[in-house]
Parts: C-alpha cells; sequence; structure tokens
C-alpha cells in the first residue's frame, strides 16, 4: 500500500512540474508575442546587418548565432541577438522578393527610449512563428499537466463508447 502511494505521489508532483513548466512557457511566450506586436506599431525602424556570432564551432558541425547591428536615428550603435530561428532569415529574402545579394539587411524595429529592446522585422511577419511555437508548446505542457494531475487517486483509463455509431442491423 505505502508503494502505492509513493508512486501516485512522484507521478503527481511530475505532473505538477509539467503544469508549472508549461505556464511559465506559455506567459514567456504571450509577453515576447506582445512586445513584438507593441514594436511593429509603435517601434522606430532602421535598417541591420545580421551576422553570425559563433565562434570556435568544432570542424563537423555547423553553428550559427544571428547578431543584429544597427544605427539609431540618434547615432547610437545597437548590438542584439535576435531569438528568430535561423531558417526564417534564410527564407526571408525568398518570400520578399529581395535579391540574395542583399543578404544580411534587414529592417529592425526599436523603442526609441530604449534602443537595446528591439527585433527583426521578416517577410510576411515570419518572426511570430518562434512566438506561435512558444505558444503551442507552452498549451501542450499546461493541458497534458493538468489532464494528469487534477486528482490523487490513480488515473482510470479513457473509454470511448462507439457502440452507438454501430448499425442496428447487424
Amino acid at each position: 500500500m505505502e508503494d502505492q502511494k509513493d508512486v501516485i505521489q512522484n507521478e503527481t508532483r511530475g505532473n505538477n512540474t509539467i503544469k508549472i513548466l508549461g505556464i511559465i512557457v506559455f506567459i514567456v511566450a504571450c509577453l515576447a508575442s506582445i512586445s513584438a506586436a507593441m514594436l511593429d506599431l509603435a517601434g522606430e525602424q532602421a535598417v541591420g546587418k545580421v551576422s553570425n556570432a559563433a565562434t570556435n564551432c568544432s570542424g563537423g558541425k555547423t553553428c550559427w548565432t544571428g547578431k543584429v547591428e544597427f544605427t539609431t536615428t540618434n547615432g547610437e550603435s545597437i548590438t542584439f541577438y535576435p531569438f528568430t530561428a535561423p531558417m526564417l532569415f534564410d527564407a526571408d529574402p525568398f518570400l520578399s522578393g529581395r535579391s540574395y545579394a542583399d543578404y544580411g539587411n534587414y529592417q529592425v524595429r526599436y523603442l526609441a527610449a530604449y534602443p537595446q529592446f528591439a527585433k527583426v522585422k521578416l517577410a510576411y511577419f515570419l518572426e511570430y512563428t518562434t512566438h506561435i511555437s512558444g505558444l503551442c508548446l507552452g498549451g501542450f505542457l499546461l493541458l497534458i499537466g493538468s489532464a494528469f494531475s487534477g486528482s490523487k487517486k490513480p488515473n482510470k483509463p479513457l473509454v470511448l463508447d462507439l457502440s452507438s455509431f454501430r448499425k442496428k442491423g447487424e
């Protein structure tokens, strides 16, 4: 009997951890989405140069860490690291119709009062796919954690009764 209680307690702890992790991921993704939308609506605009900041990569692997450098309207030089997936930078020139000769030059949105708070603006708002992925991951973790952490007793199996869909003549 004691072993069953220990198993239930461990499962409950794990499920609550997943639920809390889901809440944290969901809240961070919401805040990131809201701040990105705010920058799109009220941010200043500049052109930034995207480059690879990764050094000391092993010989068999390629590594890429985006670094964006831009100059504000006040002449201040700013560097930041976007949370945008590297493959989205590759897709942007293709989707926007720009030539690949301009590769690396991207539109940047930033707050005039605090220019370190900035983001890269891509074609068709591709940068929001990262936020949507975070919202989906947070929602999924929250759903899984909530589904299994509701009670202190062992979970019963889910049973779907589809007998009502069967034809009566068979």
